[in-house]
């Protein structure tokens, strides 16, 4: 099979006061698989966005088949063949399956009728390749999100790319659908199509990827086959040498805070369990277990059909379990997608970490901007957010910033009991890190953390203990000494 090119040469991008690119000069061959890697601020994504045609270089060329060609725009990237699958979704909520995956070119019948028969028989068979299943009439905005991400691979899949990017694809994807994509991706492979994989999830390059490229800030520091590197050899080549924690002494006090007795609803079915204070308690499992759901049900934001709550040892009414008297009963809840349920981008970082606290800073309904400020700069100096000033739209932040606002939001309600759902989705080595360090100070404090992760070697890192559910019903459990990736993994893949 001929091989073919995308190259990059001498590649600069300038925004103001930042270098972004720095004379990066690299190539990605067909017949391979090519994971570009980073922490954030290295350049990486600001190279593919180039590539797609989201940002116009400063200087420097791209060749694309031996072909210099120019991506001044998304459509000219498209025209060109480049196709990009980003880790913010862009589809349209409220419009069908079908029709997101063909949105903008949807066949017509006649000169102004849309050919409805067409559009579901050609998305549906972009779907069967992909391997997934899923009615092309439904509502996007009624799929979870793991389904959504595969629905947005599809759409990128219709355009038949010679190059196509991966944006985190599988940040939001179980093992299970992990595999199937990876299974389509090396079938893309041997058809001679570019493709550049992006992923913090270093566990998941031996996987799939046959090169791994790495930038740091915003210079290319090295292309090298995935035989030749282990994962500490990644590590230091994008962050140079990294001091890796595992968790300090138990911090967990014999005082049980929150006692759950046979939740139930059409997601899990009798699930109990109890924290103690200052535990970090991990919940396993791959895509619909019911992780999520249980933490939402708990929390108020959807209803359980049965069950009882107890709280500090007060036992809480079905009628009054809402997010608003679990707050002020204590509880924390972070969402597994932050930009659109734990965040308002468009606001500015001060307003961010403020969110959950107004009450408490509004005195007679009034904001007190002194107060106010004292409850930012807490959680600015003891999370170590890096921003450049409160007032700066969050936007403009990384992942691993924005994740440490959501935590300080929610840390200005002084709780006792956090809920995480994947508190480290799309972010760097270097801020999951950051963030570990933040739940074990927390959880010294006497603060209890419930842990919902699909990265295992993640709970493994952070726990006390780990409890596995799966198809909606708790399992087993593991205590920090019996803690592996194998033995996790394995009951968390059972079928019965």
């Amino acid at each position: 099979m001929e091989q073919y090119q995308l190259e990059a040469r001498n590649i600069v991008k300038q925004f103001p006061g930042t270098l972004a690119l720095d004379r990066v000069s690299v190539a990605f061959d067909s017949g391979n698989i090519h994971a570009v890697v980073g922490k954030n601020g290295s350049g990486k994504s600001t190279l593919m966005k180039i590539f797609s045609g989201v940002y116009k270089k400063t200087s420097g060329d791209i060749y694309l088949y031996g072909k210099k060609i120019e991506n001044n725009s998304a459509i000219q990237a498209f025209e060109n063949g480049i196709c990009t699958v980003y880790q913010e979704l862009s589809l349209v909520n409220d419009l069908m399956v079908g029709e997101n995956i063909f949105l903008g070119r949807l066949p017509l019948k006649g000169k102004n009728r849309i050919d409805w028969p067409q559009v579901h028989e050609r998305a549906g068979m972009v779907l069967s390749e992909l391997g997934v299943r899923i009615d092309t009439r439904m509502y996007v905005k009624h799929l979870p999100l793991g389904q959504k991400q595969l629905v947005e691979i599809a759409k990128a899949m219709s355009f038949n790319p010679r190059v196509l990017i991966l944006d985190e694809p599988t940040s939001a994807l179980s093992d299970a659908e992990c595999e199937k994509l990876f299974a389509v991706v090396k079938s893309l492979r041997e058809k001679g199509i570019i493709i550049l994989f992006i992923t913090h999830r270093l566990q998941e390059l031996y996987r799939i990827a046959d090169y791994v490229t790495v930038l740091r800030d915003g210079v290319l520091v090295g292309t090298e086959h995935i035989s030749n590197l282990e994962l500490k050899d990644i590590v230091n080549m994008m962050f140079g040498d990294v001091e890796h924690k595992t968790k300090p002494a138990s911090f967990v006090q014999n005082e049980k805070v929150l006692e759950v007795r046979n939740f139930t609803s059409k997601k899990f079915n009798h699930i109990s369990f109890a924290l103690n204070k200052g535990e970090v308690l991990g919940i396993a499992g791959t895509m619909g277990a019911g992780r999520t759901e249980l933490l939402r049900s708990i929390f108020g934001i959807d209803k359980s059909d049965f069950g009882e709550l107890v709280i500090k040892g007060q036992a809480v009414k079905r009628k009054d379990i809402n997010p608003y008297n679990m707050k002020k009963l204590g509880l924390a809840y972070t969402s597994e997608n932050r930009k659109e349920d734990g965040l308002c981008l468009n606001l500015t970082v001060g307003d961010n970490l403020c969110m959950a606290s107004l009450h408490d800073i509004s005195p007679n309904n009034k904001i007190d901007r002194g107060l106010e400020r004292q409850y930012i700069d807490r959680q600015i100096e003891g999370l170590s957010i890096k921003v450049p000033g409160i007032d700066a739209a969050l936007y403009s932040l990384s992942g691993g910033n924005q994740q440490k606002i959501v935590i300080g939001n929610w840390l200005n309600t002084k709780p006792d009991i956090i809920f995480l759902d994947e508190p480290s989705r799309g972010i760097d080595v270097n801020s999951k890190q950051q963030i570990f360090n933040i739940i074990w100070e927390e959880a010294k404090r006497g603060i209890s953390f419930v842990l919902v992760s699909s990265e295992l070697e993640e709970l493994i890192e952070v726990c006390d203990r780990v409890i596995i559910m799966r198809h909606g019903e708790f399992k087993c459990e593991f205590n920090a000494s019996d803690l592996t990736v194998e033995a996790i993994y394995s009951k968390c893949m059972e079928e019965n």
